[in-house]
């Protein structure tokens, strides 16, 4: 073996160690099952190695008991004779809690599938941990708050933001447009089914669309205005666009410009 490939195969093995490392120590903070301890090591990833990039992309409440979490980390390596070009390979975790312990997590890696004459991402599980006892405890804890069932399938989602003008045209985005005619024709029972949806995007938009209704004098339940209220008030972030920006902001800075 010439010096040049021992030199790439070893750097190689380097790198697939350091990935190996990092996925491992996620997964047994995660094991340990202490989300007080796992939120200081993930807040704390990227000052560990600088390649290391880290964020939550979301952390809110589901529930006045439960939290769902949304946390990412990548790690860049530099070609050292093509300095411009970086590989990449991002983590995903995601997690239900309560204050103190994990109820729910999943640690995957995202990967690229062919569609067609397309690649698209999708995230490759390399761990799973899900308590059921507690994860019954949140879907009661739910309908008793939301009178409804709880949609797994809609946890976990960060593509689904909350604007009006968003992107270089400035559209409204497909939260906005389904509110604003919902709104338009005085659907109230629409609104609701996103009120009591898991996603927290989509509660804000129906709580807008709900206290806009209230102004044009649509009668709202107490039950109803209760369930306003819990949405009004959880705590945590929600995915906002405006314009070409993206990015998160406490639900209360959302809600503060509607709810009166």
């Amino acid at each position: 073996m010439n010096k040049q490939l021992l030199t790439v195969v070893v750097g190689l093995l380097c790198t697939c160690n350091l990935f190996g490392q990092i996925q491992n120590d996620v997964r047994k903070n995660l094991d340990l099952k202490d989300f007080v301890a796992f939120k200081k090591y993930a807040d704390n990833l990227s000052e560990k190695d600088k390649r290391i990039s880290s964020r939550w992309e979301c952390l809110r409440d589901l529930t006045a008991e439960f939290k769902e979490g949304v946390f990412f980390f990548e790690k860049f390596e530099q070609d050292k004779d093509r300095p411009a070009i970086n590989s990449i390979r991002t983590f995903r975790v995601t997690i239900i809690t309560t204050k103190t312990e994990i109820t729910y997590y999943e640690l995957s890696e995202m990967k690229n599938r062919k569609n067609g004459n397309d690649w698209e991402p999708y995230y490759n599980p390399i761990a799973k941990f899900k308590d059921e006892k507690q994860f019954d405890k949140l879907r009661s804890s739910f309908k008793n708050i939301f009178k409804s069932d709880l949609n797994e399938n809609e946890l976990f989602i960060t593509d689904f933001v909350y604007g009006e003008d968003c992107g270089w045209a400035g559209d409204a985005p497909e939260g906005r447009q389904q509110i604003n005619q919902w709104v338009a024709n005085k659907n109230k029972a629409g609104l609701l089914k996103w009120l009591k949806s898991i996603n927290t995007e989509k509660q804000i938009y129906a709580a807008d669309g709900l206290f806009q209704l209230k102004k044009r004098g649509v009668k709202i339940t107490d039950e109803e205005l209760l369930i306003l209220k819990y949405v009004t008030t959880k705590s945590g972030t929600v995915q906002v666009c405006s314009g070409c920006m993206r990015s998160q902001t406490d639900i209360s800075t959302v809600t503060m410009e509607f709810k009166q």
